[in-house]
């Protein structure tokens, strides 16, 4: 599970980036729930929260983005995306969506854009000589002089 906390990790299926957002899912119900349960005063009036809970509601909130960072990121690097798509993930109604698709229901094209590019190296053939290619030949007349013979042979 290090693609959870490395955002730099490398190649992750659309199974287990699904899995990792149940485990991010998980892991922030858990925090809230121990803020709710450990961290709260049963003597303060109703709605009022402590500095601890306050506290606990920010960690929860941090983990919870830099987790879904990690794990978005790593995906999207496999469907030829840069990481600058996550920003497009805060944008309201339509962030969520396009999340889903991009990092959950698109399928990858496998590795890294940079690698897959189609160019040629510069760095393997950098002191090779460039040489022309031979001049095209004109192609030879099958058919006699007039270029096209129709009927007999």
């Amino acid at each position: 599970m290090p693609y959870l906390f490395n955002p730099f990790h490398g190649q992750i299926s659309r199974g287990t980036w699904w899995l990792s957002q149940l485990v991010i899912f998980a892991l922030a119900v858990a925090g809230l729930f121990v803020s709710a349960a450990f961290l709260a005063d049963p003597g303060a009036p109703k709605g009022a929260r402590n500095d601890a809970e306050v506290a606990m509601f920010a960690v929860v909130f941090v983990a919870m983005i830099y987790l879904n960072f990690s794990t978005c990121l790593n995906r999207l690097r496999d469907t030829g995306r840069s990481g600058f798509w996550y920003l497009a993930f805060f944008m309201p109604y339509a962030g969520t969506g396009l999340m889903i698709y991009f990092c959950g229901i698109e399928a990858g094209q496998g590795g890294d854009p940079i690698a897959r590019d189609p160019r040629p190296s510069r760095t393997s053939h950098a002191f090779e000589p460039v040489r022309p290619s031979p001049p095209a030949q004109k192609p030879r007349q099958r058919f006699g002089a007039q270029g096209h013979a129709f009927g007999r042979r």
